[in-house]
């Protein structure tokens, strides 16, 4: 097993949540009851959270101790990107904090949804593809 496969793991978890949560992105449904999205939603926050702990605490000081220039450079530039999707996905969690949020305005929620998730998944594969490939390679 490589250093990177729970991170793979998790990542393949947090996308199939995301579709889950996608795929019940409906304007109409949400106006009237997001008690399953919302739910939904806590549980794939909760495990980004996990997910981006382990990366912080565990991860990322491992690989800028890395002994190999490029993964150093590499891991620097990720966490620095980081920053912004952090930034966003707080903005996101205090916005839609409960189901009546959803409820209340959800046009803006699924727009929202999509953002974030975009977000996400892109970052998820840029790890994936660069990041952990880079590493699983040394």
């Amino acid at each position: 097993m490589s250093e990177t496969t729970i991170f793979r793991n998790q990542h393949d978890e947090l996308s199939k949540m995301a579709s889950d949560i996608s795929e019940r992105l409906s304007i109409d449904q949400l106006s009237s009851d997001a008690t399953e999205v919302r739910h939904l939603l806590s549980k794939l926050l909760g495990h980004l959270e996990v997910h981006l702990v382990m990366e912080d605490k565990s991860l990322y000081p491992s690989l800028l101790d890395c002994s190999d220039d490029k993964i150093k450079s590499m891991a620097r530039r990720f966490i620095n990107e980081m920053g912004d999707i952090g930034e966003a996905l707080k903005a996101y969690r205090n916005k839609w904090k409960s189901v009546y949020d959803i409820q209340d305005n959800p046009r803006d929620f699924v727009d929202h949804t999509k953002v974030i998730f975009n977000a996400l998944i892109k970052r998820m594969e840029k790890e994936n593809t660069q990041l952990y490939a880079a590493v699983d390679a040394l």
